[in-house]
């Protein structure tokens, strides 16, 4: 009886004692459960129930239902647990709590109901405290499952924690993700609460419209957090259907449009509420007009990278003025429609998409007729990349000294008719790739237009094929530049024996690539420059080559090109192409 007496005083003076140091109810609770004292804890909880609110609350309730299950007392602490889960029936803790109070109570059947309940109340969340507590809900889940049905239980997911199945579902494709769905409730309802799985709207996989219910469907499961779009086509996206995505999808930043058809004010007008929209691409099987093109500059000042690979424009009137002021563009791929006669192709003023465009430094404009009274690219003093293939172009351009890729190819009567005229040209001396691949440029042009890149080491790539050369008598450093830093070069559609060949390579000791395709190389050649280092070889059309020598070199670990003409779709050799481009 004394040592009854005793302890009854010990607490009180504990009691006391915290009240005095100024603790919280629930911080002396919390103290007395850990001393195992649970009736103090209990009484300390109860007064913390009463003066809390909201999260508070919450808490103070899972403490005092934590109190009663050590006191054995499960009616009250499931009553603690519904509390907790009516105050806040968005929050894990009440869910876990009661689930855990069944199954202490042999009501595993209960247990299963309220955390499927939770799961579907409870949604991921960036709050990592909150997602803890939701991942472990599932977890309990998960284990009660295996538990109840060890035999049945086949599910894989129901054997993985959250993390690992929220990760194995990104490896689907969206088709997947969405035939997903349909396996069972667990695996829908896994899908439908990880907006992460819906930030990307791809409708390749669709075999007709897209409907604006499914459409809708889609941006709700992603929480409208939408980044990337591939639309195609055929998903019949109209004017609405486009306008709904970019109004709603206020972190959209990269839209592709694919198929086969044509595409014009269902793009360039939605595309103005997409204020964060950066990389727009176009296929080379989607038609778009460069009035959509120059609308969307205009309408979207966020774009960064603009690629569209089939535009059709005008092929007798220039648009004047057209090309909106755009800061903000840094990269411009417009690949001209190739249909027609050349005459009739579109027409690109290039000057004023340069002014219109000041910052841009890549600038990839084949297949068009580029007009252009004073060929002056000076201005564009950020640009890196040049490519004007086929674009018709006679007269050599005035060029930033910043260009590192400069690409000229497949102009026939591009040529420097002048010393005056090539000594008037801005030196390149960052040039890393120069293609000059059928042109009427001679080898004083190469030479001049390539001497301060050589200089300061930076020439990598070269492409000087496909015109008109001098005879084996000339002196192959008259006729070729010599570099130490170029590593890929392009001798295509020249007129080489093996000598002249040889000759012309050695002029490159770090050579690695090499195309020879129509040329007049034998296998003697091919095994002399296995020899020095070369690593890939092009020799389609080369009529005087071995297949022996090629499996021998192939043998050697190089990989080798070599086809005819009946192999390669559409191959010509230089007259040809000259004599098709000036059809």
């Amino acid at each position: 009886m004394p040592s009854i007496m005793k302890k009854g005083s010990m607490k009180a003076k504990a009691k006391l004692s915290m009240k005095e140091q100024g603790l919280s109810a629930s911080e002396r609770g919390r103290q007395f459960y850990a001393q195992k004292d649970y009736e103090s804890a209990l009484e300390a909880f109860s007064e913390a129930v009463e003066c809390s609110t909201e999260h508070l609350l919450l808490n103070a309730l899972d403490n005092r239902a934590a109190t009663l299950e050590k006191l054995d007392r499960l009616r009250a602490a499931l009553r603690d647990a519904r509390r907790m889960i009516e105050i806040m029936p968005k929050f894990a803790k009440g869910y876990l709590r009661c689930g855990k109070i069944l199954q202490l109570s042999k009501h595993n059947d209960l247990a299963i109901q309220i955390y499927e309940r939770g799961l579907k109340k409870v949604k991921i969340s960036e709050d990592k405290t909150a997602d803890q507590h939701r991942v472990i809900l599932q977890d309990q889940h998960n284990k009660l499952r295996r538990a109840m049905n060890p035999k049945k239980t086949l599910d894989p997911l129901a054997y993985l924690p959250l993390e690992l199945a929220v990760m194995v579902c990104k490896h689907l494709s969206m088709r997947d993700r969405v035939i997903c769905l349909a396996v069972s409730r667990s695996w829908r309802h896994l899908l439908e609460h990880t907006p992460d799985l819906w930030t990307t709207l791809d409708t390749s996989y669709v075999k007709k419209g897209m409907s604006m219910k499914s459409l809708k469907i889609h941006l709700r499961r992603s929480k409208y957090t939408v980044d990337f779009a591939r639309i195609t086509i055929k998903a019949g996206f109209d004017t609405a259907r486009m306008h709904f995505l970019t109004r709603c999808c206020k972190e959209l930043r990269e839209l592709r449009i694919e198929g086969v058809g044509m595409i014009g004010e269902s793009l360039s007008e939605p595309i103005e509420d997409a204020k964060k929209l950066q990389i727009l691409y176009v296929s080379d099987k989607t038609e778009v007009s460069l009035g959509t093109v120059q609308s969307c500059t205009r309408k979207c000042q966020s774009i960064v990278d603009m690629t569209c690979l089939r535009v059709k424009g005008s092929g007798t009137v220039l648009r004047q003025g057209a090309w909106p002021k755009n800061e903000h563009v840094k990269r411009l791929e417009l690949h001209a429609d190739k249909e027609g006669r050349f005459e009739r192709r579109s027409q690109l003023d290039i000057i004023p998409l340069m002014h219109a465009c000041p910052n841009l430094t890549s600038a990839i404009l084949p297949q068009w007729r580029v007009m252009a009274t004073v060929f002056d690219l000076e201005p564009w003093k950020f640009l890196e990349t040049l490519d004007l293939t086929n674009t018709q172009i006679t007269q050599f351009p005035k060029l930033p000294a910043t260009l590192k890729h400069l690409t000229l190819a497949d102009n026939p009567l591009l040529t420097i008719r002048s010393q005056e005229e090539l000594l008037a040209l801005t030196a390149l001396p960052l040039l890393e790739t120069f293609n000059c691949h059928t042109t009427a440029l001679d080898a004083a042009s190469v030479m001049h237009i390539t001497s301060e890149s050589i200089l300061q080491g930076h020439l990598k790539k070269l492409y000087i094929g496909g015109r008109m050369n001098a005879d084996d008598q000339t002196p192959v450093e008259l006729e070729f530049p010599s570099s130490g830093t170029v590593e890929e070069l392009s001798l295509a559609c020249l007129h080489l024996t093996d000598r002249r060949a040889l000759q012309v390579v050695g002029l490159f000791p770090n050579l690695r690539k090499l195309d020879l395709s129509n040329t007049k190389i034998t296998g003697v050649a091919v095994k002399e420059f296995v020899g020095k280092g070369i690593t890939s070889l092009k020799l389609n059309e080369c009529d005087d080559i071995s297949t022996d020598a090629i499996e021998w070199a192939r043998g050697k670990g190089i990989s080798v090109e070599y086809k005819f003409p009946s192999q390669v779709a559409g191959a010509q050799g230089f007259a040809a192409r000259a004599a098709a481009s000036g059809s």
